[in-house]
């Protein structure tokens, strides 16, 4: 497992290569996969297990011997993109970025919630153009948050995709990690976006234009935080 550099990323080798698909079906959860091979005939068949496998995760190949044709073939059995290796690590961080966000059907690289915006390539947070001092792990946590818009993510899943295995700290360095995130972005004029869910995990809404009148207005007031108005209750 190793990150690429700057950008947080954890990559789990596959092995055996050739249960490619039923790795990642079972041991995930990711967010895409990487086939790092010579040529075409050895990319189609790991390309076939994945989508046998049901996961629909973007994959994105790397080979060595890359040819137009080849590039063609691989795009047109499944594979998300397909780029001639070794790539430099930043521009496979934002291939990945990419394929993944258009996963979620996020077009740009800036996401958005309410005047909140998150610029994927350059990693930064802004509130109306405002910039937030931001660590990685708060702009990770943001960041599967926004592409996951009205989805429940558990704690265990943010470690899973902050942390290498046997690395953790525990699940509840996330509550410390979302406490300290909600702050900065309110501290900056922006309304509660990020909700816990109370026995699930976190989300993130849209706020109504109201809510991000009030929260500027809070601001100009030197009150920029309204209190407890992240708490969300699912009743069964």
């Amino acid at each position: 497992m190793t990150p690429t550099a700057g950008d947080g990323f954890i990559f789990d080798l596959a092995e055996p290569l050739h249960e490619i698909g039923e790795i990642a079906r079972l041991c995930g959860p990711y967010d895409a996969v990487v086939i790092d091979v010579r040529d075409e005939t050895a990319a189609r068949p790991l390309l076939r297990d994945i989508r046998a496998a049901g996961t629909g995760l973007p994959s994105l190949v790397l080979l060595r011997a890359c040819t137009e044709q080849s590039q063609k073939v691989l795009l047109d059995n499944g594979a998300d993109d397909v780029l001639a290796g070794p790539v430099a690590p930043d521009l496979l961080g934002a291939r990945l970025r990419a394929v993944h966000r258009r996963m979620f059907g996020h077009a740009s690289a800036k996401l958005t919630c309410g005047n909140v915006v998150l610029d994927q390539a350059l990693r930064r947070v802004t509130v109306d153009d405002r910039p937030v001092n931001l660590t990685l792990r708060e702009i990770q946590i943001l960041e599967s948050l926004m592409l996951r818009r009205r989805m429940v993510l558990s704690k265990e899943n943010f470690i899973s995709r902050l942390y290498p295995d046997g690395e953790s700290p525990g699940a509840r360095v996330i509550d410390v990690f979302v406490c300290k995130l909600r702050r900065k972005l309110a501290a900056a004029g922006a309304p509660e976006i990020v909700h816990t869910v109370w026995g699930f995990g976190y989300t993130i809404e849209d706020p109504p234009q109201s809510a991000i009148a009030a929260a500027r207005a809070r601001l100009a007031a030197g009150v920029p935080r309204q209190r407890r108005a992240h708490l969300r209750q699912v009743v069964a």
